[in-house]
């Protein structure tokens, strides 16, 4: 049998498999799927004024007039972006050491909650913060989400005494009035709480809506609809097996939210739950993720390649900062990882660059990795933006990182050994090197896998050259570089008897 130009195409990345026989990749690192091929991932940037301390809860709001506002707090402030600086509103706060802050926008009041202090009311656009009730006592609440007119509270301690498993909402059109649940005043303002089962552990996300909402448990995701009167809302636990169990790790994308239940990753459009990492990469995502530091699991949407990101941290990462991420693409249904240090990642809406700050962010025009016109900056688009590990706002618009690709291990000649001469990667852009190395091993059951040493490409032929004899094999790319797509490799290579 003699084989020429055999294309290897770079499918899913599916961790979960079996190494051999693997039909898509067993490594997709620091890479983004889009398009049906992969493309360059841009780490974390950041710029301007860090913050004191590590920030433990972000947010992005915008006023009527459009504008944007960016807020971040820590343990004991909260802040706003004022170009490249902070404005400290207000505090002492006391956050816990494993608590965070929770942000909400109900029209142009910005509300923020850690569960350790009294939620908290900003005007967009205001230097100071205020307690959120004027009228009433708003419980703590570790979780806050706007449903249909109402803001509400979840996992509260309040009226009633602690209750994880409790939501409690304000008055209808009034995110400030907190009436007594159950009182006269309560009921004609439709303001009320709603205990849930407590076999289903405590309230952890809560996704707003129009017409419903949904409130998400450790263990089980109930539909709230909005049906006015005494009964306010119809309340019913459509999912009775997984919730979602890391409690910053929901995010709501349109009509559909992503989270990370106890056993995988989960979408759900209020009706149903769909997996959407059984069989590809929930087992390594929990072989990987260090769940002592389950809070600090993080989600953000990536319009631009319509991918979310979770960043987690795994067990190398120093003080529990996160340094891994998953991204999966929503429209292709596939996902890939990164490696990037970051404290969290949240949804934002860019602010705007003006060329003159570009010229103090990059020495020349040259240097700018992203074009001039993409969203990252322009002022009002979404995006998504982190914190670095040195307490500053950045976006994703590094130099790129080296990505590498690894198949999954072929017996390329059955019964037989394969003797390949060259691999052609196929990649487009302009990166700046790319390098193939060759894993074989002769036995599945006790044989080791090993690498060869990398092999750059000639400039004539475009192929990594070898002489190579395989029996099971598998082929690693790296790029260093930006680049436009990866798509595969060729395989130049003709059976052989193994000597």
């Amino acid at each position: 049998m003699f084989l020429e130009d055999l294309r290897i195409k770079l499918g899913e990345w599916l961790p979960d498999l079996p190494f051999n026989e693997n039909p898509g990749l067993a490594e997709a690192r620091n890479c983004i799927p889009v398009d049906r091929f992969y493309k360059d991932y841009l780490p974390l940037v950041t710029s301007g004024d860090a913050l004191s301390t590590r920030v433990v809860g972000a947010f992005a709001a915008l006023d009527s007039a459009g504008d944007t506002f960016i807020y971040a707090g820590i343990a004991t402030d909260l802040y706003v972006k004022n170009g490249t600086s902070w404005t400290d509103l207000g505090g002492p706060f006391t956050t816990a050491d494993q608590g965070y802050w929770r942000f909400a926008q109900f029209d142009t009041t910005v509300i923020a909650t850690n569960y350790a202090d009294t939620p908290q009311a900003i005007s967009a656009g205001a230097s100071t913060t205020a307690v959120l009730a004027t009228s009433g006592t708003a419980p703590r609440g570790r979780q806050v989400g706007v449903i249909n007119r109402f803001v509400v509270l979840g996992d509260t301690d309040g009226v009633g005494g602690t209750v994880p498993h409790r939501v409690q909402w304000s008055a209808i059109n009034d995110p400030r009035d907190w009436p007594t649940p159950n009182s006269a005043d309560a009921r004609t303002k439709q303001s009320g709480a709603q205990t849930l089962p407590a076999v289903y552990g405590a309230v952890t996300a809560i996704a707003g809506g129009e017409f419903y909402g949904l409130v998400f448990q450790r263990r089980a995701i109930s539909r709230f609809t909005y049906v006015g009167g005494d009964v306010v809302f119809q309340v019913q636990d459509y999912e009775k097996t997984r919730g979602c169990w890391f409690p910053q790790s929901m995010i709501q994308v349109g009509s559909l939210c992503y989270f990370i239940a106890a056993d995988g990753f989960y979408v759900t459009d209020g009706q149903s739950v769909q997996p959407i990492g059984d069989g590809k990469f929930d087992k390594y995502f929990f072989a990987d993720c260090d769940q002592t530091y389950a809070e600090r699991v993080t989600a953000a949407f990536d319009y631009t390649n319509k991918c979310v990101v979770w960043s987690y941290p795994n067990f190398s990462a120093t003080n529990g900062i996160p340094n891994r991420l998953i991204i999966y693409n929503t429209i292709e249904q596939r996902g890939s990882r990164a490696e990037d240090t970051m404290e969290l990642i949240f949804p934002s809406v860019s602010d705007g660059y003006t060329l003159d700050q570009l010229d103090s962010l990059y020495s020349s025009i040259d240097d700018i990795p992203v074009s001039l016109d993409a969203a990252v900056w322009q002022g009002g688009a979404n995006t998504m933006m982190a914190f670095g590990s040195n307490h500053a706002l950045g976006t994703f618009s590094g130099a790129s990182a080296v990505a590498r690709f690894e198949t999954g291990e072929y017996d390329l000649n059955p019964f037989g050994y394969m003797f390949i001469r060259g691999v052609r990667p196929r990649v487009t852009g302009n990166p700046s090197n790319i390098t193939v190395a060759i894993g074989s091993r002769d036995n599945q059951d006790n044989a080791s896998r090993s690498f060869g040493t990398a092999v750059t490409r000639t400039s004539r032929t475009g192929l990594c050259d070898f002489r190579d004899n395989v029996r099971f094999g598998t082929l690693r790319m790296e790029i260093t570089g930006g680049f436009d797509r990866a798509l595969g490799m060729e395989i130049d290579g003709e059976a052989s008897d193994g000597v």
